[in-house]
């Protein structure tokens, strides 16, 4: 992040932390501190909002020159007024000033107001962009009203011990204990809430500065739930017996930390709020190795598994059980030293080499147009060496010492889009380490490589179709843009949800539950009302790849696409069945139906689709 980018973040965490100190402050004085202590705390509650104002106040303006392309005092307003980051942050700032207002004597009002502003964070965050708000946005503001009453509360927690007697300090304690047991519930209940679409992944929390932020923010929690667990679990009832004050300053250093680990963590939100959720970023893995259970498929090999797992869970049981009874250590250690040398071995079969791009996926959505262009880069950079048609048999494959990979090979499928990524981005070395096959990083810009990928998945799809009727791997239909009449769609992917029948020619009549597709080499024509119209002649190159139809015979082929984007069926020219008999097609729809595909098999990943 830029320097302007990590200004505002952190003037966004510094907003969240004072606003959380004001809300758990003055929960803290209403519900736990006795009444000689409420009106100083109350006071240090107002002083926590006011200080939330001015760092709101210092983000947005910070954020609305951001958006507005400079200081002009109209583009700033505009965003004040216009957009929904202004607006909402425009009403937290004004519920603030009315907390403020009605602190001092309307307590229960003014906790309500500051309720409703640390809620509101959630609708201009992640939670708030998100296609799922309805369930994110609530789990964020219970996240925030958890982690307010928390984290908010160590502050006045910190006073109450220094200023009251021993035994009122553990009693203060003891009565924040419900509280602080139910914050730290919902907050990993919601974390797991948000963190499944944000996060997305194991690969997205290890290979993305989002994820790898919210590694450091679980890290600050777990480290704060310790501290917490031994105030209250050692510290608290040794209040009474403290003669000479010791525990009570341990206690107070303890509360401190835990403070200040909680501001940490307010500014780890406001670093996680300005970065690009992980599901949504490229991942660059950072190990030499990755899990991959496809070997679980297998009898044999599960098996090897299952025993290494048993043989290493017991060694871990054995260390265990003798550091709890405090007995037999000496004779464990040797024992499950030897169970874990015996069969961890056997768990690296669990393991696959992996390269920094293994977990990216494709950004070109399968589309027509890529696949085309990845034709044209195939056959000027790759031709020579794998052949015309991607079998390793080029002019060039007779004088390598190692012969060129076999493109139209159904293991293809087996590889991730982002291993494929880094062959053709790195090249490829051979078991002695010698180069078989030059990278193409100065070559070929990450556009032109990607639409190598699918144009290489599409001529192996193709040439397994040569012989098939159906596609031995799931394969999704090519994206490409559509004239489309009485229908609310521009590209296919906005006919999600309903099959569709892609017919290479003139268009027949209207289906139920079927949209029509007409595909021509020039394109551009308007169809008849209820269907659609390719508006680029890339789509009738791609569908002929796919079909594993030449070009000029594919007119009168037809593919129907199931409701999830599958390519799932193909009629060749000429040969049956007859979708143009609705009973015939309503048939085959019904079959494809219920025989959905759940999963894209062998890594194939398609953004969009």
């Amino acid at each position: 992040m830029e320097g302007q980018e990590l200004l505002r973040a952190a003037l966004r965490g510094l907003h969240l932390a004072a606003l959380m100190s004001a809300f758990g402050t003055l929960l803290f004085a209403l519900a736990v501190a006795p009444p000689g202590l409420r009106q100083g705390l109350t006071r240090f509650a107002a002083a926590s909002a006011l200080t939330a104002v001015g760092f709101g106040v210092g983000w947005f303006l910070s954020q609305a020159i951001a958006i507005a392309g400079g200081p002009e005092p109209a583009a700033v307003l505009a965003v004040a007024t216009e957009t929904r980051f202004g607006q909402i942050l425009m009403l937290r700032l004004l519920l603030l000033g009315s907390a403020l207002i009605s602190m001092r004597h309307h307590g229960i009002i003014a906790l309500a107001l500051l309720t409703l502003a640390l809620g509101l964070q959630s609708l201009i965050g992640h939670a708030g962009a998100s296609d799922s708000v309805w369930v994110l946005a609530p789990a964020e503001a219970l996240h925030l009203l958890a982690g307010g009453a928390w984290l908010g509360a160590l502050g006045p927690l910190w006073f109450t011990l220094k200023v009251l007697p021993p035994r009122d300090g553990r009693m203060a304690c003891e009565h924040f204990s419900p509280i602080g047991l139910a914050a730290v519930l919902l907050i990993a209940g919601t974390a797991v809430v948000q963190a499944v679409p944000l996060v997305g992944s194991l690969p997205g929390l290890i290979g993305t500065g989002y994820g790898q932020a919210a590694l450091g923010k679980l890290a600050l929690f777990m480290i704060m739930l310790g501290l917490a667990a031994w105030n209250r679990l050692s510290l608290t009832d040794r209040l009474d017996a403290d003669g000479d004050g010791r525990t009570r300053r341990t206690m107070m250093v303890s509360v401190g930390v835990e403070a200040g680990l909680g501001l940490l963590v307010a500014l780890t939100a406001g670093l996680l709020a300005s970065q690009t959720p992980a599901a949504h970023s490229n991942i660059d893995w950072p190990f030499r190795w990755r899990p991959d259970f496809a070997v679980l498929a297998e009898d044999d090999l599960r098996r090897e598994v299952a025993v290494a797992l048993m043989a290493c869970g017991a060694a871990v049981a054995l260390l265990a059980v003798s550091i709890v009874l405090r007995r037999g250590r000496l004779l464990a250690l040797p024992i499950a030293a030897a169970l874990a040398a015996w069969q961890a071995p056997n768990l690296s079969l669990l393991l696959v080499e992996a390269y920094p791009t293994s977990y990216r996926a494709s950004p070109t959505g399968f589309a027509a147009a890529a696949i085309v262009q990845g034709q044209a880069l195939f056959a000027v950079h790759c031709a020579a060496c794998h052949g015309d048609r991607g079998q390793g048999d080029g002019a060039a494959a007779a004088g390598s010492r190692i012969r060129p990979a076999d493109l139209t090979a159904a293991h293809l499928w087996d590889h991730s889009d982002g291993e494929l990524f880094w062959w053709i981005t790195d090249g490829m070395r051979g078991p002695d380490g010698v180069p078989s096959m030059p990278g193409f990083a100065t070559v070929l810009n990450e556009a032109s490589r990607w639409a190598l990928i699918d144009a290489i998945r599409a001529e192996n799809a193709g040439l397994a179709m040569r012989t098939g009727d159906a596609w031995p791997n799931p394969v999704p239909a090519p994206n490409l843009p559509l004239i489309c009449s009485g229908l609310q769609a521009d590209t296919l992917v906005d006919l999600r949800g309903q099959f569709v029948r892609v017919i290479a020619g003139s268009a027949s009549a209207n289906s139920p539950d079927v949209v029509t597709v007409g595909l021509d080499r020039t394109a551009g024509s308007v169809p008849p009302n209820g269907q659609c119209q390719a508006a680029s002649g890339d789509a009738w190159v791609a569908y002929a790849a796919l079909a594993g139809i030449g070009s000029e015979r594919l007119s009168g082929a037809e593919l129907l696409i199931d409701a999830n984007g599958w390519l799932r069926a193909l009629r060749r020219p000429g040969q049956p069945p007859d979708w143009n008999d609705p009973t015939t097609l309503a048939a085959t729809v019904r079959r494809l139906r219920d025989q959905p595909i759940t999963a894209a098999l062998g890594g194939l990943h398609v953004h969009g689709q």
